[in-house]
């Protein structure tokens, strides 16, 4: 059970020098409870003084755990698509938290028929368990920053972007202009990484070693998949403690999440992910033979840029007809679009509960939050 706090928005979370840094994705203005009721004796009144956190005030019961098991495929969907739309509206969107990366992501933990000896578990299976029963923005605030809201000092030119502080130390944060909340929010725990920084201004979500890797592996539970970052190497792996039975191990087939032994058949000789047909994806570890229907996701099976054996991230389409992950588009005053591992994904922002979809000044689309 993920606990749930009563938390108050910092007007100034954490600083961050005011160098200017690719501008990739804005989120749309937030209001806070400060902002709507600054006589609360919970806020504070120098934005200048402000703590990096604000702790939380008191405790709520937390809603029971969902069954993900319980869904069909098709609920496991809807519900991803209005987990994602929720954090975009509340939130605002870079990286993996733009609404197509997120779709896919919620909907291997929420499927459990997509990935049964990979289930999420600990802090993974935490996050898309309360993302999964927000009514609010400000369940989702809760969902995302674990320590209470954390937002940014002024940034005059440009933007930058930094990771949390204390329990939000694993969330990526991009800010720009006056103080206030973060203008885009990427909670690295929802693809079981950390929060890293890359220099004085940029952030990133990596593995646990982030430009300290070296070659890859495993380090404790962490599946270490050391990749070229420009100059540098980035671990661009995960923690297993989130997936499966909670290990890594190095074998034959390479290093590896230990899987979880439930709706799989036993195999004998080790490989890394193949691609059986156009859709599935198919590999034996420990034993276990494993199988992914990509088309689940509505993506085909591509194993061409596969640097890990991690089996899910084969589930992809690259080349002729892929579209671009970037900017998140409003096609119609309610409709959102966009990009998630090549394919486009949509919803309609009135089905979840939210505003309509707006373009917001960098030219990028969310459902806004609900009237109500």
């Amino acid at each position: 059970m993920m606990r749930r706090f009563l938390l108050v928005t910092a007007s100034c979370g954490f600083v961050v020098l005011g160098l200017a840094c690719v501008d990739l994705f804005h989120g749309t203005d937030f209001e806070t409870l400060c902002t709507t009721t600054p006589t609360d004796p919970a806020c504070v009144s120098d934005a200048a003084t402000a703590p990096d956190v604000v702790e939380a005030a008191s405790v709520d019961a937390a809603p029971p755990h969902p069954d993900f098991c319980a869904w069909s495929s098709r609920e496991a969907q809807d519900q991803a698509k209005h987990a994602c739309a929720w954090l975009g509206a509340c939130e605002g969107t870079i990286g993996e938290s733009s609404f197509g990366a997120c779709t896919i992501d919620a909907q291997l933990a929420y499927d459990c028929s997509l990935t049964p000896a990979l289930r999420p578990r600990g802090s993974l299976d935490a996050f898309w368990a309360c993302l999964a029963t927000v009514k609010s923005c400000g369940d989702v605030e809760r969902c995302v920053f674990p320590s209470g809201t954390q937002g940014c000092i002024a940034v005059a030119t440009g933007s930058t972007s930094a990771c949390g502080t204390k329990l939000n130390d694993s969330v990526r944060l991009e800010c720009a202009g006056p103080a206030g909340p973060a203008r885009g929010v990427e909670p690295c725990t929802m693809v079981g990484k950390t929060c890293t920084a890359e220099d004085p201004s940029t952030a990133t979500c990596s593995g646990k070693l982030g430009f300290a890797c070296t070659k890859s592996g495993c380090s404790g539970t962490s599946l270490v998949d050391c990749q070229p970052a420009g100059i540098r190497m980035l671990d661009r792996g995960f923690d297993c403690a989130g997936v499966g039975s909670g290990e890594c191990v190095e074998s034959d087939a390479g290093p590896h999440c230990v899987p979880g032994k439930k709706g799989t058949t036993a195999c004998t000789t080790e490989k890394p992910p193949t691609c059986d047909g156009n859709s599935v994806v198919e590999t034996c570890l420990d034993g276990e033979n494993m199988r992914i229907d990509c088309s689940l996701l509505g993506l085909p099976c591509d194993t061409s840029l596969l640097t890990s054996n991690d089996p899910t991230t084969a589930c992809v389409k690259l080349g002729a007809g892929a579209c671009t992950p970037g900017s998140d588009t409003c096609e119609s005053a309610s409709l959102l679009r966009s990009c998630g591992r090549g394919v486009l994904y949509e919803v309609d922002c009135a089905s979840v509960g939210l505003g309509k979809c707006v373009v917001n000044v960098a030219g990028h689309g969310a459902c806004t939050r609900p009237a109500n």
